[in-house]
């Protein structure tokens, strides 16, 4: 099977197919053509707007130099695949790893160009159709993308669904990067974890990670699908996940951001379920079969601070 680049590209986010979704106090923007990313999601709040997300203001990008900013989807993996290498049944596949780098990263869907299927003041519909080969990955799938705004906030919908007629290795998530300070949830498992790939877990106690102003990353299992996202001052957003959503990616680079990724699998899922290792969140889709996640963000009003009351910590 001839392998398609996934990085020749380059992502356009300007043009006419540009979305900006509004709903009362609430502004999206989306990029169709810049592998269906949002931009910016800003709300007016009595103190003034607040972005959310860290804003993007490129009009574009070579598909392999995507800005540190916004929220995308990722599929059909989520994460890296060591060496870019997919062990699989009784081979080995060759995927298209990130120039520069020696690992396959964040699956295709981040770096190809969605089309619009529907759309409305506060909602759109895009869907993208994966030929087998491109990036290395040999099957052929489609997913589909829905962004909705409402008066609590930002919901984003992932379907996933093999077209092959072999089945196919799946994982979904999101990556979203926050302007916040800090993350609160709880997870029963983190996976030690060398140069950014998963190893094995081990029990985690921690419920709070703060940005700080170092870079770090934090692979967590046994998530519960909910998180609180909190600012130094303001409101903060209450994440809920839908569907088999039971990992989540934390990140900071130097400060700049927090990265809180739901997802359905660890790091390099596939390799570490070859080798033996449980836990994984490895999926297969049967030909046609469907995986399917959502991600609810909705707007916290602060806490109520009495005083003499002490700030919050983290842990």
């Amino acid at each position: 099977m001839t392998s398609l680049s996934l990085y020749a590209a380059r992502l356009e986010a300007a043009g006419s197919d540009r979305l900006d979704l509004r709903h009362g106090p609430h502004r999206v923007l989306v990029a169709p053509a810049a592998g269906g990313r949002v931009l910016r999601w800003t709300t007016d709040l009595p103190e003034g707007p607040r972005d959310w997300l860290a804003p993007i203001d490129s009009d574009g990008w070579p598909a392999h130099a995507w800005p540190k900013g916004g929220l995308f989807p990722l599929a059909p993996f989520s994460n890296r695949v060591r060496d870019a290498r997919l062990r699989w049944r009784s081979g080995i596949l060759a995927l298209e790893a990130l120039p520069g780098h020696p690992h396959a990263l964040h699956g295709q869907a981040q770096a190809m160009a969605w089309t619009v299927r529907e759309s409305g003041i506060d909602h759109a519909e895009l869907t993208l159709d994966h030929p087998a080969g491109v990036g290395g990955w040999p099957w052929r799938w489609r997913l589909r993308q829905t962004v909705r705004l409402d008066s609590a906030g930002l919901r984003i919908r992932l379907s996933l669904r093999n077209l092959s007629d072999t089945p196919m290795p799946a994982g979904l998530g999101l990556h979203p990067y926050f302007t916040a300070q800090r993350a609160r949830l709880n997870a029963a498992t983190e996976w030690t974890h060398e140069d950014e790939l998963a190893r094995f877990p081990r029990p985690n106690r921690r419920v709070g990670w703060a940005r700080g102003t170092q870079t770090w990353t934090a692979f967590l299992g046994g998530w519960d699908g909910h998180a609180q996202v909190d600012w130094d001052a303001g409101p903060g957003l209450d994440l809920h996940a839908e569907g088999p959503l039971e990992h989540v990616v934390l990140h900071a680079s130097a400060g700049r951001y927090l990265c809180v990724e739901p997802a359905t699998h660890v790091c390099d899922a596939v390799n570490l379920s070859a080798l033996g290792q449980s836990g994984t969140g490895l999926r297969v889709l049967a030909p046609d079969e469907s995986l399917d996640i959502g991600l609810r963000l909705d707007v916290r009003p602060p806490p109520t601070r009495r005083a003499g009351d002490a700030a919050p910590t983290d842990d």
